[in-house]
């Protein structure tokens, strides 16, 4: 009886407000310990309670009992603690420990394992959140924050990556004053996620050169690939997961062999005065711009580019471009594969200065066709010199229908190409994007050899009647 009434009282002075205002040490806990083996790893952060009376709280941790994390809180293990007190103007702490096996699967142990501390008291509820890495890869950046831009170059030039454990970027990964050599066979997975602040929303995880290079040298037996981190079957084809690879200006000699970028907002983003060269790469699953060009050059080589949410290929502000044997597609979507501006407004509705420079383009022996009727838009602006853009398209399949009203010479600049109509065999099986050629299609044999050119993306060989295209047909006798 006397226990019943010691307790009655304690909890009489325990505030049940619904205005509790409880604040948090700390909103992010980063684990930022690289596990080789299975192991744990314990942090802590504390709640204050600025109340004249004890306050109670509910602890959780979001993932509950399936949760790599435990929580600890005045002596209770969670995932799940009620009615934690905290006495008047003090603080308790919260001790979080993740337990990690390296070697499960991606599937049950990603690169990066989240979670949250919910901490919820009356009508206030504050969040913690919880990261740690999960698997046994070269982590860069790991003890920073995510949207912290964090440059690896270090007096060392070059700097080499060719471990057989996968690159995990976590955040902002800057390139800038030396060149990163990408060895044949690198995986590198890149840690995106939404970050809101200053009322505008951005996905950190990004690829940034500036005054130095990337060089992805690939193989065909080794090819290298740059995507998010996301490995679960549901995420393979799930666009915007990273920002993308942007190469600022001064950044030169940028080579991309035998690489596949996938499942960014953008593929590659090429700045003013930046080069690169592109070939038997791919570009897809991009949830805007495939391959992005302002103002730069760019060789383009025995590449496939697809599944944009904008347009595949966009060459704006002028700028040098070359293209042979490269497939552009474009279905499901209004937006051109192809589109090339020589201008650059300086406001969002184009109402002030607008800037103009030259833009030339060769296109050959190229297919640049999707569901709509028209897969090219070149938009030249009124009053600049009519030759600055000056583009050529040779053996190149296109689909143009309406676009001939602006420009009815087109073809006068676009030697043996083809206008497709939509119907006639062309690919495989566009809707398992598959963009090899049909045993029937009519891009077999249409194109002219190019000195250098000797295979395709797959390492066929070329013939001396070479399709248009990436791809050499495998129909071939």
């Amino acid at each position: 009886m006397l226990a019943m009434m010691l307790y009655s009282c304690a909890r009489e002075d325990v505030y049940m407000g619904d205005d509790i205002d409880i604040s948090t040490s700390r909103d992010t806990i980063m684990f930022d310990t690289v596990f080789t083996e299975v192991g744990s790893a314990t942090r802590s952060f504390k709640l204050y309670n600025s109340k004249s009376k004890a306050v109670a709280v509910d602890i959780k941790l979001q993932g509950g009992a399936t949760s790599f994390y435990r929580i600890n809180a005045d002596g209770i293990v969670g995932p799940e603690i009620n009615n934690a007190t905290i006495q008047a103007n003090d603080s308790l702490y919260v001790f979080v420990e993740v337990f990690i096996d390296p070697d499960l699967p991606l599937s049950k142990s990603p690169f990066v394992v989240k979670d949250q501390v919910v901490i919820t008291g009356g009508n206030d509820q504050d969040i913690v959140q919880l990261e740690s890495f999960g698997q046994n890869a070269n982590y860069v950046f790991g003890k920073r924050d995510i949207t912290t831009i964090a440059n690896i170059c270090n007096g060392t030039n070059p700097i080499t990556w060719n471990d057989p454990k996968p690159y995990v970027i976590y955040g902002i990964m800057a390139i800038i004053g030396c060149d990163l050599i990408i060895k044949a066979g690198t995986n590198v997975y890149v840690h995106g996620g939404i970050v809101i602040g200053d009322s505008l929303s951005y996905n950190p995880g990004r690829i940034f050169v500036k005054n130095g290079s990337i060089k992805a040298n690939g193989t065909l037996e080794n090819p290298i690939t740059i995507q998010g981190d996301r490995l679960e079957p549901e995420f393979a084809d799930v666009p915007g997961q990273w920002f993308g690879i942007q190469l600022d200006s001064a950044s030169i000699n940028n080579q991309f062999s035998y690489t596949t970028i996938k499942n960014g907002i953008y593929g590659i983003l090429a700045d003013s005065s930046s080069h690169l060269e592109i070939d038997h790469s791919q570009l897809l699953n991009s949830s805007s711009l495939g391959l992005f060009g302002s103002h730069s050059s760019a060789e383009v080589s025995n590449s496939l580019i697809y599944s944009a949410g904008s347009y595949g290929v966009y060459w704006r502000y002028g700028g040098n471009y070359n293209m042979n044997f490269s497939t552009v597609v474009s279905y499901g979507i209004q937006a051109e594969a192809l589109r090339m501006e020589n201008y650059l407004c300086t406001d969002q509705l184009c109402l002030g200065e607008i800037r103009t420079n030259p833009l030339m383009a060769t296109i050959s022996n190229s297919i640049l066709v999707g569901s709509s009727r028209d897969e090219i838009l070149i938009d030249e602006f009124e009053g600049s010199d009519p030759f600055t853009v000056d583009y050529t398209f040779n053996n190149t399949m296109i689909r143009i229908d309406e676009f001939l009203e602006s420009r009815p010479d087109f073809f006068d600049n676009c030697n043996d190409c083809i206008n497709f109509n939509g119907t006639d065999a062309l690919f495989v099986d566009v809707n398992d994007d598959n963009f090899e050629l049909d045993s029937l299609s009519i891009a077999e044999r249409k194109s002219i050899p190019i000195n250098g050119v000797t295979d395709d993306l797959l390492g066929r060989m070329r013939s001396s009647a070479p399709d248009m295209g990436c791809y050499e047909s495998q129909f071939k006798m």
